[in-house]
C-alpha cells in the first residue's frame, strides 16, 4: 500500500491536473492506520480536506509522528529546535519523494553556477543541508562554512567563478557586515530562515537589500517536519509546489480564513507520506487566491525556532 502511493505521488508531481483531493484522502487513510498521532487527533478517517487533523509542529518535539518505526531503518531529519525542549524529528523510510519533489519546485529558481557556498554546517540530520547537497548537480558542488568552531567568511574569497551562496539569514548578515564586494557575474544568492532569533532580530528587508547590491536573491521558505518547500523572489509571496497546499486559519478555532486574512499557516504536502500530510506551523500568513503566500512572521509569543538558530548561537 506504501509503495503504491509513493509511485502514485511520484506521478502526480509531474502532474498538476491530478485528482489531488482523492490522492490526500487515500495518503490520509493509510497515515490514519498506521499513525497513533493522527489517529488520536481524529478517531475515524476525515472524509473532506477540511476535516484532515493538523498536527502541530510542536508534537515532533514530544512523540514518535509518523509511520516510521523508530527503531527500524529509516532517515531522520532533525529541527534546529527551539528555545526550550529537545528537537523535533521527521523519519522517512528513505528520500526518493523529497528528493523529488524538492528538486522538481526548485529548478526553475536554481541558477547554473561554477560552485555552491553554503554558510550552513553539513550535517546529516539537516533538512536543509540535504536540500543544498542535492542542488550540486545544478549549481557545482558544494563548500560548507559552518562547523562547531563558528563561520568561517574567508572561504568565500575565491573570486571570479559564478557561486550559488546558500545561506541562513543570520549568517547572511554576519556576511554583509564585512562590506563584501558583489559576487562574479552568474552568482545568486539563497536566504532561508527566519529573521527572528532568541537574542536579535534583523530587519528583513534591510538585510535583503544590501544581499541584492551583492547578487539576485531568492528565496526559501521550509520546514523540518515538511517535504516540500516554497520559493520566492524579494517582495514577491512564495510560491508553493501544486502538490502543496496551504490554507490560513484562525488561530483560535482553527477555521479557514478567506483570501487577505492573516491566520495561522498549515500545509498538506503530499510528499509527505511517511511523515504525517497535515501541518500546523506557528507561523502566520495570507493565502493569496492562486496558492501563493506572504508570510507575516511567527504567531505572538510563539517560540522562536529554525535553522537560523543554529548560526546566531555560533555568532
Amino acid at each position: 500500500m506504501r509503495d503504491g502511493l509513493a509511485r502514485r505521488i511520484l506521478e502526480a508531481l509531474d502532474a498538476p491536473g491530478v485528482d489531488w483531493t482523492e490522492l490526500a484522502l487515500d495518503v490520509h487513510r493509510w497515515q490514519h492506520a498506521h499513525d497513533p498521532v493522527v489517529r488520536a487527533l481524529s478517531p475515524a478517517p476525515a472524509t473532506t480536506l477540511d476535516a484532515i487533523p493538523a498536527v502541530p509542529v510542536g508534537l515532533f518535539r514530544d512523540l514518535d509522528v509518523g509511520t516510521v518505526d523508530p527503531a527500524g531503518p529509516h532517515v531522520a531529519f532533525h529541527t534546529s529546535g527551539t528555545t526550550t525542549g529537545r528537537p523535533g524529528v521527521h523519519r522517512m523510510r528513505d528520500t526518493v519523494l523529497y528528493d523529488a519533489g524538492c528538486m522538481r519546485h526548485a529548478r526553475p529558481w536554481l541558477p547554473r553556477t561554477s560552485r555552491t557556498v553554503a554558510l550552513l554546517a553539513d550535517s546529516p540530520v539537516s533538512s536543509l543541508a540535504h536540500m543544498v547537497r542535492g542542488f550540486a548537480p545544478v549549481t557545482g558542488p558544494v563548500t560548507w562554512l559552518v562547523d562547531t568552531d563558528g563561520l568561517h567568511l574567508e572561504g568565500l574569497e575565491r573570486v571570479g567563478e559564478p557561486t550559488f551562496l546558500c545561506t541562513t539569514a543570520f549568517a547572511l548578515d554576519a556576511w554583509l557586515a564585512t562590506d563584501p564586494p558583489a559576487l562574479p557575474d552568474g552568482s545568486a544568492i539563497l536566504v532561508t530562515g527566519g529573521f527572528k532569533g532568541r537574542r536579535t532580530h534583523l530587519d528583513a528587508g534591510s538585510v535583503v537589500d544590501a544581499a541584492v547590491l551583492r547578487a539576485p536573491v531568492v528565496q526559501e521558505y521550509g520546514m523540518t517536519e515538511l517535504s516540500s518547500q516554497l520559493w520566492s523572489r524579494p517582495g514577491e509571496p512564495f510560491e508553493p509546489p501544486h502538490w502543496l497546499r496551504v490554507t490560513a486559519v484562525d488561530p483560535a478555532s482553527g477555521v479557514p480564513l478567506g483570501p487577505g486574512e492573516v491566520g495561522q499557516l498549515r500545509f498538506l504536502d503530499l510528499c509527505n507520506l511517511d511523515g504525517t500530510l497535515a501541518i500546523e506551523t506557528l507561523d502566520q500568513g495570507v493565502v493569496h487566491p492562486d496558492g501563493r503566500v506572504t508570510l507575516h512572521g511567527r504567531l505572538p509569543d510563539a517560540p522562536a525556532r529554525g535553522c537560523s538558530l543554529a548560526v546566531e548561537d555560533l555568532l
